[in-house]
């Protein structure tokens, strides 16, 4: 079974096995449900699929957090509807689709996580493999809500423990740095933890090395080179993955949770409640064709111009990812490219909209080799050196020629190579803006891509603290405290 979410279909019967998902608005579940849950090894593997879906939610939903980080970023144009002020850089804290698919959602899996990493210990499990697994991905899974905070969001209060209401409007924000350290403990506590893979009906949890895979994101963030080297070294060194051959079987569905995939939301087929919208909602609606069996949605993002004037002629991953020429309500489509990347399936044809079985990566090999390739680029430019081999098995995939050191003669040559074949190796995965904010040429860039006249211009503009997000205004309500929980600078 290559899903884990058999206990998701199970939850109506035990939905208060998990924490409340209005943090702040009521007393966290524990304090009332604890009598009656967390008391067998089977409750806390309820509890832990629970965190998983909410992260299944911010992936795969028609308006979800994959959805605003992409628009956030110059690969799509800024016209399209229900981005929220996201694509325009308009947003402000009352958006509260940031804060209801983006936001929220990351505290839900922190308050999950809390509660059984608070309870666990206390229960004896049949197998204490099992309970060490089960922990292990509770801190990997806090880890990533909090580094995604962190980044998106800036300093956030740190908890670590379920608390009250009254406990947590006490509980002041931290600052990003503070943030992003707890993140990593808790992904180095995970590591710790992890087995190095899963198999038979656990195949989809996240391991040791995709927990080893987003701790070294979080230092080439922060620019620390040195520590996610060694991690994306043991990746590499595990054997258990490798470049799947065509660049298109990255994103098919028969080749979900394969040697390319580190880690990724799952989803189920079947009309179970378990698939996904976010593929149908990359193609117009009135689409016909055959990418997929039915309409898409009137809230379809466009490629930018800019991200298809950046895939060089002849490269593979152009027509894998983005389509034009297509038949929108019986006419031909000609000037927009959109967004297909998702939707090639061969294991499952999706019954309807939101019945798509595909996954949708977290982490791909191909970032962890990029990654490593950007460390030894940052360590110390080698000529044609292993840097070059990785960046060219990428290409060489693509169906591009390799670069060698008379074209990419230094350091920073190396470094905007990378930049470009992050670019479109990574498009519309949610990785862009992440990067742009990372190498320090976001501002420069996305006013550069609002510059254009497809996208207005110069009618949009980004401000240096749109880095990040607003605290949404209702968090801010909640604590009516600004010693506490202070507004981001600038909104």
């Amino acid at each position: 079974m290559k899903k884990i979410f058999f206990y998701i279909l199970c939850l109506a019967g035990t939905a208060l096995l998990f924490g409340c998902d209005d943090f702040l608005t009521k007393d966290p579940e524990s304090s009332y449900v604890v009598s009656g849950s967390y008391k067998t090894q089977d409750d806390f593997k309820f509890a832990i699929a629970g965190a998983y879906a909410t992260q299944q939610d911010m992936y795969g939903g028609n308006v979800s957090a994959l959805r605003l980080i992409i628009a956030r970023s110059d690969d799509v144009r800024n016209d399209a509807p229900y981005t929220y002020g996201a694509s325009q850089f308009t947003d402000n804290e009352t958006n509260q689709e940031i804060e209801g698919k983006f936001y929220r959602p990351l505290w839900v899996i922190i308050n999950r996580c809390n509660m059984i990493l608070d309870k666990i210990d206390g229960v004896e499990f049949k197998d204490h493999t099992v309970k060490d697994n089960i922990k292990g991905e509770a801190y990997t899974l806090r880890g990533w809500a909090y580094y995604m905070l962190g980044i998106h969001f800036g300093g956030m209060p740190l908890i670590d423990h379920v608390i009250s209401v009254t406990e947590t409007l006490e509980k002041a924000r931290s600052s990003q740095d503070e943030t992003l350290d707890f993140a990593t403990s808790d992904l180095q506590q995970g590591i710790q933890l992890l087995p190095e893979a899963w198999t038979g009906a656990d195949l989809g949890r996240v391991n040791k090395y995709g927990a080893e895979g987003i701790l070294a994101r979080l230092y080439l963030f922060r620019s620390n080179f040195p520590s996610a080297k060694p991690l994306l070294k043991d990746i590499i060194d595990s054997g258990r993955y490798e470049m799947e051959e065509e660049y298109v079987n990255c994103f098919t569905d028969s080749h979900d949770n394969g040697s390319e995939r580190v880690w990724e939301a799952q989803f189920t087929g079947g009309q179970l409640g378990e698939g996904q919208t976010f593929t149908s909602n990359c193609l117009p609606e009135g689409y016909e064709g055959d990418l997929m069996p039915f309409s898409g949605f009137s809230s379809a993002m466009k490629v930018s111009l800019d991200m298809v004037d950046a895939y060089e002629e002849g490269d593979l991953r152009k027509d894998v990812s983005t389509v034009t020429n297509i038949m929108v309500k019986g006419v031909v489509e000609q000037k927009y490219h959109y967004i297909c990347k998702f939707s090639h399936y061969e294991a499952y044809t999706p019954k309807a909209q939101s019945d798509w079985a595909t996954n949708l990566p977290i982490l791909r090999y191909t970032d962890v080799l990029m990654m490593y390739a950007e460390c030894l680029n940052e360590e110390g430019y080698v000529a044609d050196g292993e840097a070059f081999s990785i960046i060219n098995k990428v290409r060489a995939r693509a169906g591009l020629q390799p670069l060698t050191s008379s074209t990419v003669p230094n350091k920073d040559s190396f470094r905007n190579a990378l930049i470009h074949e992050r670019r479109v190796e990574f498009a519309f995965e949610g990785l862009r803006w992440f990067d742009l904010v990372r190498w320090g040429i976001v501002k420069e860039t996305m006013n550069a891509h609002f510059m254009t006249e497809d996208e207005g211009n110069g009618r949009y503009s980004m401000k240096d603290y749109q880095t990040i997000f607003a605290i949404p205004a209702n968090e801010m309500s909640r604590y009516n405290n600004k010693d506490v929980m202070w507004q981001n600078p600038g909104y």
